[in-house]
């Protein structure tokens, strides 16, 4: 016997589930991730005996646990291209943007002007 997954629909408004768009990469990069010391160098002071650590290699990370970086999304124009053997595919079209979505608990304030609400995404969460 088979069992039927109820579906549960759920107000995308309320989700942490987040559909972001960034005008380029840089501007994503910019919001969604920094830098994070990864080495240091340590001076003692000769005199006081004062241990200084001062950052000298830094890594960049995400801000968030869950970022699933999408970049460019691209939709069929309408239009048929051949190539050069002579098979046809749809033309494709990049689309303003570049897209991110982010898994939280709950909407993340900084985040809700980079906001969109897609109605068919490429991609989600599962």
């Amino acid at each position: 016997m088979s069992e039927m997954l109820e579906e549960v629909i759920v107000d995308p408004a309320l989700s942490g589930d987040m559909f972001l768009k960034f005008s380029d990469e840089a501007e994503m990069l910019s919001v969604l991730f920094h830098d994070v010391p990864t080495e240091w160098e340590t001076v003692t002071d000769e005199e006081t005996g004062e241990v200084t650590k001062t950052p000298i290699a830094f890594e960049s990370r995400p801000r968030f646990a869950n970022t699933d970086i999408i970049g460019a999304i691209y939709r069929p124009t309408g239009n048929t291209l051949t190539d050069d053997e002579g098979n046809e595919y749809p033309e494709q079209a990049a689309l303003e943007g570049f897209h991110v979505n982010i898994r939280a608990d709950e909407p993340i304030e900084e985040l809700e002007s980079f906001r969109v609400y897609p109605n068919a995404p490429v991609r989600v969460w599962l």
